[in-house]
This record gives structure tokens, sequence and C-alpha cells, in this order.
């Protein structure tokens, strides 16, 4: 560093150091392109670049401080709130730092250019208040702080509550979540912040909390999200941390009266009132042994299970802890209760492993149609209106515009063809319809997220997902033989109508009388392999057993080319007058049955079902040598449809694999 005394300073112009105090100040004189061309006295630090980074160091600062102080008093974390208070504030605050010294270093670098010999010193200024420049300078900056703060401080508030609100979290940084944001709105929990939930307090879950947060964030920006989203219950917090601050379970007991409005897919969408008392239970586990559903969470043990699958949905062991420490293991998949339990997702049983969905709920198509149609929404009146809806509804669509345009033309069109009268006479009851139709798309169906009924099996109950019989279907067993009870009484009992009508009906109590009645295997289905949510099957075999009724008729889809032929009695011979469901459905018993019609031949047709059978058992041997991809599809399609209800059929698909072999 030269001194200001050294002869050679002065090649470009006097310049020399002043200020009081031994200030960094530089005075200058002289020209030369980018210097000024009049003496100045500027400190290094006062310069734009420098400026900006001081501001930033001190918005960086206040906003972490109000941030911290936010974050204690508040009662829970917003993993959202965190990476703004403790994420970008301090990124503001370092960044701040750094762009002040480096205003500095371009201030010196200018003055360098200008003269590369000059002297330059970096001391801090003496504070002197009785300097008029100094005063105003502190009046200034003490102004202004008094003013800056409240703002930030008012602002940060206000920031911190809305990005803890419901708002926040379902509309405006959300539109990966409008699908979780609209069901939502219409559930119970509607008033409950989604942070009291997802989060809860304590400081094991806010760290957690902003470490997910901070991935989902940076998934959004990245447009790298899952479509849908994985539901959330496998990493939310216990419920006895959360639910149960409201839901207490000695806070429960008692039945429960539940009252469910269907209506049948037929012209009259005939009505049918389901009447039941849900046997809630639970009570205070201190006074006595609880009983009913609530069992499952508010009994003295505990029961624990592993899924093995990513919804929870398959649960293959279950182990029960008594009150008094004994502890029994139920197994569905055929080992012994001493063996080691399968790999998967170990969980303590409570409220939300059947409550999944208390407040992102996507109604199936056909009870959200139901509960229109028994709202008024929809008019019970129009013919075919509930079969049609839900046809409608689970058409696909490309987006809910489309969606819009697809329901309206296909329901004004059916009226319009099929019952012009009422197409002429209630064109507005037939357009409140449609709107309504529309309406319930719009609240269950997202096509951007991948989303609807069916991807989320909402737990409560057993229609439309396993629910209950994940664990009480009867396959789970002790190595003694005892198995989860799975009957029905256990949990509810129907109120059945037996005399009158409206006010005036008489019920009965007992079992759920089902519409057509079931028998044989058809009563051991559990409920959700016929009630899809969806279109409802046919009431008659072949809206289940449509590959079977397809191959009799000789339509069994694949085979167009082989014109196989249809079975000689498809017409004559209803499914019934062979399988009697109250019978076995072994080939003797279905053999013993062909002689009610052909007794008179009884030497003829007894035994000709094993024959068949054999013949074909060999005709699918032979076809199964060396088969190629093409011949394994048609032998397990005709597997599918029961090469014996169309021998003939089987002979022709069989012969035409088999010669395909040998040809090639």
């Amino acid at each position: 560093m030269r001194s200001p005394g050294d002869p050679s300073a002065d090649s470009q112009g006097p310049i020399e150091e002043s200020g009081s105090g031994g200030t960094d100040l530089l005075r200058w004189s002289g020209s030369r392109p980018g210097c000024p061309d009049s003496p100045q006295v500027t400190p290094l630090w006062n310069n734009p670049i420098t400026m900006v980074g001081v501001f930033l160091a001190i918005v960086g600062l206040l906003g972490l401080l109000t941030f911290l102080l936010f974050s204690l008093a508040a009662p829970a974390s917003n993993p959202y709130v965190d990476i703004i208070g403790f994420l970008v504030m301090p990124l503001i605050l370092v960044f701040g730092l750094m762009v002040m010294p480096l205003g500095i270093f371009l201030r010196v670098w200018r003055l360098r250019r200008c003269d590369p010999g000059h002297p330059i010193t970096l001391r801090l200024r003496r504070i002197d208040l009785s300097d008029p420049v100094q005063l105003r300078a502190v009046k200034v900056v003490v102004g202004g702080t008094f003013v800056f703060l409240p703002v930030v401080g008012v602002t940060s508030y206000q920031g911190y509550h809305f990005t803890d609100s419901i708002e926040f979290c379902a509309e405006a940084c959300h539109t990966v979540m409008k699908p979780q944001a609209v069901t939502f709105a219409r559930s119970g929990h509607a008033r409950v912040a989604c942070a009291e939930c997802h989060i809860g307090s304590g400081a094991g879950w806010f760290v957690k909390s902003k470490l997910s947060g901070t991935r989902q964030v940076v998934a959004v920006l990245r447009d790298s999200y899952s479509r849908p989203i994985p539901p959330a219950i496998k990493h939310l917090r216990p419920a006895r941390e959360t639910c149960e601050h409201c839901h207490w379970p000695d806070k429960f007991f008692g039945d429960q009266l539940v009252q469910r409005s269907r209506f049948a897919a037929d012209d009259a969408n005939t009505p049918q009132q389901i009447n039941m008392l849900l046997k809630t239970g639970g009570g205070a586990r201190r006074a006595h042994d609880t009983l009913g559903i609530h069992t499952h969470v508010a009994l003295a043990g505990r029961i624990e299970f592993v899924a093995v699958d990513e919804k929870l949905q398959e649960i293959p062991w279950v182990k029960l802890t008594n009150k008094d420490g004994s502890q029994t293991i139920y197994r569905s998949d055929g080992r012994a209760s001493s063996d080691s339990r399968p790999e998967g997702q170990v969980r303590q049983m409570d409220c939300m492993d059947c409550h999944n969905r208390p407040a992102h709920a996507f109604l199936a198509p056909a009870d959200a149609v139901d509960i229109a149609l028994s709202e008024g929404a929809l008019d019970p009146t129009l013919p075919y209106i509930k079969r049609q809806a839900v046809a409608a509804l689970v058409h696909t669509y490309a987006d809910p515009e489309s969606a819009g345009i697809g329901i309206t033309n296909a329901l004004t069109e059916f009226y319009r063809s099929n019952y012009p009268e009422v197409w002429g006479e209630r064109p507005r009851s037939i357009g409140k319809s449609t709107e309504a139709v529309v309406d319930i798309y719009r609240r269950s169906f997202f096509p951007h997220m991948k989303v609807d009924w069916r991807t989320y099996p909402d737990n409560i109950g057993h229609k439309i997902s396993p629910g209950c019989f994940r664990c009480h279907a009867g396959h789970h067993v002790t190595e003694s033989g005892q198995k989860i009870s799975h009957a029905c009484a256990n949990c509810h009992t129907f109120l059945n109508a037996v005399e009158g009508d409206g006010e005036s009906m008489v019920l009965q109590e007992g079992g759920f009388i089902h519409s057509p009645v079931l028998e044989g295997r058809h009563a051991e289905l559990l409920c959700d392999k016929c009630h899809t949510g969806g279109v409802a099957p046919q009431g008659a075999c072949a809206g289940c057993h449509t590959e079977q009724a397809d191959f009799r008729a000789g339509n069994l889809s694949g085979f167009e080319s082989l014109d196989i032929p249809a079975e000689p009695m498809a017409d004559s011979v209803d499914c019934q007058d062979c399988h009697d469901l109250s019978q076995p459905t072994d080939l003797e018993t279905i053999d013993a049955s062909c002689m009610d019609c052909h007794e008179d031949e009884e030497e003829r047709f007894t035994g000709m079902l094993a024959t068949w059978e054999r013949e074909v058992k060999q005709l699918m041997a032979n076809a199964e040598r060396d088969a190629d991809t093409e011949m394994n599809r048609m032998l397990h399609a005709l597997r599918q449809a029961g090469p014996l209800h169309n021998v003939e059929a089987a002979r022709t698909i069989l012969g035409a694999a088999v010669d395909s072999r040998t040809t090639d």
C-alpha cells in the first residue's frame, strides 16, 4: 500500500485521503474513462450493491427471528411454514451477507481501475452525532427500523397463518391436491385445519413434517410427483396423538341407527330403505370389558397386524395381545403361528385403520347417484335415471370439460331416442338431473391426477372395498383352528320391514335380506366382488359369468376367426337347469341333474360329462406341448370360459391350436 506522500501517487492527478477520524474516504481529481470528472468523497461501503446486501441481510434476520417466535408459540408445526422460516429466510440472510463484501470489492476494483497506485484503507467510521451528516443517517436508520419492523412482523404473522390455513394447503400451493381439497370441503372435518391431523404437535413430527414438506415442494416444482399421490395413511401419526384429541375411546358407546336409501337400476328406480343398528360399542375401558366395533382400539390389550401392500389391503398376519399379556396369532398364509411374521409394514391398530378416509372420501358413482336421488337432486321419476347416470359417470373422459359434454350428450340422447314423450314434456327435469350428474363427476373424478372412487380403498364397512373383510373373511386362523369371527351379527343387526309402509311400517330385527337370494357358493362371496360402485351386473348368471355365457353362445372374444359354434342347448337350457346352487357343484351332481330331462336315455347320457372332461384334458395336454405365447393365450381363455360349457367349441379351438403347432 502506498503512502499519500509518495510522488508517484500524483501521476494521474492529486489524490488525498480525508475524513474525520481516519474514515475510509477517498478524494481524487483528474479525468479518466469511467472515472468521475469532479473530486468526490465516497465511502467504500456506500454503493448500491452493498446497500442491497445490507437490506437483504436485515430482512433475512428479522424474518428468521419472527418465524422462530411464531413456531415456538404455534400449537402445531406446518412444514411449508417451516420451509419459509427456516430455509428461505436463512438463505436470504446468507445471500445478503455475501453481497455486502462483493459490493465493496467491486468498488475497490473500480477505484483501482481509475488509479492503480491509489492507496486504499478500510477503517470504520467514528460515530459522532455532532456531525450533521452522521446524525441525519442515524435518524434515517432508526426511523426506518421503527417503520420496517412492524411491517415485517405483521406480514410475517399473516403469512404464517395463511400458510397454515386450509386455503393454502388445499388451493394456493396445491393444485396437485385438488382431489383431496374438493372432498375435504364436503367432509365432516371441513372446519379442522389440515395440520391438526396431518402433523400435530411435538418436536419429532415437527422435523419429519419439515423434511416431508421439502420433498413435496421440490416434487411439485419439478413436476415429478406421483399421479395419483400415494395414500397418506402409512405416514400419518398414530390416531391416539391426533384423532383422539376429539374422539377419545371413553366417548364411544352403544349402538347407532344407520339408514341408507338405495335405488334399483330398473325403469322405476325402485327405492329400498336399509335400516340397521351398528354396534359401535366402546365405552370406559376401566369400568368393564369393552364391546362392539370399537373394541379394536378401546380394549385393554392391543391388536397388531402386518400389511404387505402399499394400500394396507392385504393382511396375512394378525396378533391379539390380551390385557393379561397372553397373545394369539392369526394367519391367512397357511403358516404356523410360531413362524416368523411375513415381511411388510407392522402396525398397531388404531382409528385410522378403519376410518382411513375421514376427510377425503371419493364416493362411488352408484352411491353418489343414490344420495342425489334421495335428496331430490336427481328426479327419481325419470325412467332408468339411476342406471343411465352411473353408466355416464364411469365412462372415461380426458378432463372435466369433456366429461360435462359427454354426460350431457349421453343422458339427453337416451331420453330423446328411447322416451320421446318424457323428453318433450319434461326437459327441465332432465336438464336439472343432467347438471346433478355432472356435479357428481366433478366431485369424485379427477383425470389429471388419475383419481376416482377406485383409487383409494375406503375401509369403513365392506361394500366396494374389502374393508372389514381384510381380517374378518374367515381366512385368518390360529394353529388350533380358531378363526377371526366373520359373523354379520357381531357388528350390525338389520331392521327389516315386515308390515306396513312409511310411518306405519313395522320393523323386525334380523339378518340382511339380499335380493336376489344368494345360495350355495354365491352366499359366501364377499360384498365387494359384485358391488363395485359402478354399473351393477345383470341380475342373471350372465351378469357375472360373461365369458361362460359368451362361450355357450359361440361369441367368446378372441376366437372370431375360428367361427366357433354355439352350444346346441344354449337357447333351450338355462344355467340353473344344470347348476343347482343348493347342491354341490361337482360333475357327479351335475351329471345326475341331466337325468331330469334325459331319464329315458339314462344309459346313453350317464357319465357323459366325465367322458367329455377326459377328452378335453387330453386335447389340452396335446396343445400345451411347446405352446407359444399366442397358444397359451388361447388355452388360458378356454380355461376361464370352462371347456364343458361348449364341448364342440372346445374341440374346434384345441384342434386349431394343435394344427398351428404342427404346421410351425
